[in-house]
């Protein structure tokens, strides 16, 4: 991702000082987060929680959790401030590897996507609430495929009276300013927005160029989700990465995938009581799988014992001895609410190691 920013301070407030920010961070499993947001008023008290409100926000980001979550959580924090003012924020999460983005909004103007083959759109993407208006709040996300020069254009309403109507002419009118620099482009589309005599509000841009995958594998990712308690569709896991393989001409690491897989989603299913997330990468030496869940806890590998009533209670984790015995590497991590359990095969065959 290439990355550019730029702050303009509205010359209508005599305070210098503003709610508006913006953020692009790293995020675990080698994504990133694009945050931009608002707190309302012009005045120190927007520009101290401004600042708080900040640092929470790229701390939740930080720790991998969704976008839609990351919001709520940032709701709460708001909440608890010692304030009576509301903001609004857009958080987009990109994955290079799959060219997947997930967008989250709090009530803000919806980021502008340029697409090389479409031209620009806006994502339908559900408006939600402000963040600290309505405690407890269901934040809801939108999940779009996007291609190499995908461009996102995230801002805040100080463009005008209808920010997203202002931001696609805006971007249109840039044209083909910056095709070479997005730092040129940052700056062509802060020139016109001040021809248009904008100076009410602060205005913050975000622009990020997603350049694609370095190693070409944007089209090697898949993904499963399997309801909560549905312990039946272990069955089409197993499928999944059964075809998966096959149409990789992997049909050599099947039997092995097929065993891992089951131990982790079941044990996933059973002991977090939560839906369950699967997702296969190819890499050019290896094929990478992660399960992930709700429980943080992480899975504990269980002996099998003699006492039938001691064996009733200690049934997680005897299928993780199955998974270091047959992978090439496993661990697991923290995620977000949660936690992720991967695991590495090689597709030639290797020594076996256990993280």
């Amino acid at each position: 991702m290439a990355v550019a920013a730029r702050y303009v301070l509205a010359e209508s407030v005599a305070s210098g000082m503003g709610g508006d920010w913006y953020d692009a961070i790293p995020l675990p499993g080698g994504q990133i987060g694009l945050i931009v947001g608002d707190v309302e008023g012009h005045n120190a008290d927007s520009a101290v929680i401004m600042g708080q409100l900040r640092s929470g926000c790229r701390a939740y980001a930080a720790e991998g959790h969704k976008p839609a979550d990351e919001l709520a959580r940032s709701s709460d924090l708001l909440t608890e401030l010692d304030t009576d003012l509301y903001a609004t924020c857009c958080f987009v999460r990109i994955d290079p590897e799959s060219g997947i983005a997930e967008i989250a909004l709090a009530r803000h103007p919806a980021p502008l996507v340029r697409c090389p083959l479409s031209g620009i759109l806006v994502p339908d993407v559900p408006a939600n609430v402000p963040l600290a208006v309505a405690p407890g709040h269901v934040y809801v996300s939108k999940e779009i495929d996007i291609r190499p020069g995908t461009l996102f254009f995230l801002y805040t309403d100080g463009l005008g009276g209808d920010p997203v109507s202002d931001a696609h002419a805006l971007l249109a009118s840039a044209g083909n300013a910056g095709c070479h620099s997005l730092h040129e482009l940052a700056d062509a589309l802060v020139a016109n927005a001040s021809k248009g005599g904008r100076s009410s509000d602060d205005l913050a841009l975000l622009l990020a160029l997603y350049e694609g995958n370095l190693i070409g594998s944007v089209d090697r990712v898949a993904r499963m989700t399997i309801k909560k308690r549905d312990i039946r569709s272990v069955r089409s896991a197993r499928k999944f990465v059964r075809n998966y393989l096959l149409s990789r001409e992997l049909e050599a690491l099947i039997d092995d995938a097929e065993i891992m897989i089951s131990e982790i989603v079941t044990n996933a299913l059973i002991h977090a009581d939560s839906d369950v997330e699967l997702m296969l990468r190819e890499y050019p030496d290896r094929i990478y799988f992660e399960v992930r869940d709700t429980d943080a806890r992480p899975p504990v590998s269980t002996s099998v014992i003699h006492s039938d009533e001691e064996n009733a209670v200690a049934e997680h984790g005897r299928g993780l001895d199955i998974v270091e015995d047959l992978s090439t590497a496993w661990g697991t991590s923290p995620h977000g609410r949660g936690k992720s359990v991967w695991l590495d095969l090689r597709k030639t065959g290797a020594l076996r190691t256990s993280s």
